[in-house]
C-alpha cells in the first residue's frame, strides 16, 4: 500500500508544538522536516486514514497556524 502525503508550512518555532499536538491523534500519521528554516514539513499517512488525518490537521490548525499543500509527487503514482 502506498502512503499519502501533504506538505505543511508552519512557523519554525511551532514545530515542537505541532509534534506534541499530532501525538494526541495516535497513529494518524507522522511528519519529517524537509526545511528547518522555513518549517516545511512532509506529513505522511495511510490513504485509508485520509479523513482522520485531514480532520486532525484542521483541529491542530486551531492552535498552530499552518497551511497545507498537496505533495508535488502525488500525481506520479
Amino acid at each position: 500500500m502506498l502512503s499519502s502525503c501533504l506538505l505543511i508550512r508552519i512557523c519554525p518555532k511551532d514545530i515542537g508544538l505541532f509534534r506534541f499536538l499530532l501525538e494526541a491523534y495516535e497513529h494518524v500519521g507522522y511528519f519529517s522536516v524537509l526545511e528547518r528554516q522555513t518549517a516545511l514539513l512532509k506529513f505522511v499517512f495511510s490513504p485509508d486514514m485520509e479523513v482522520q488525518a485531514r480532520t486532525a490537521l484542521k483541529e491542530i490548525a486551531q492552535s498552530v497556524a499552518l497551511t497545507l499543500e498537496e505533495y508535488p509527487f502525488a500525481a506520479a503514482r
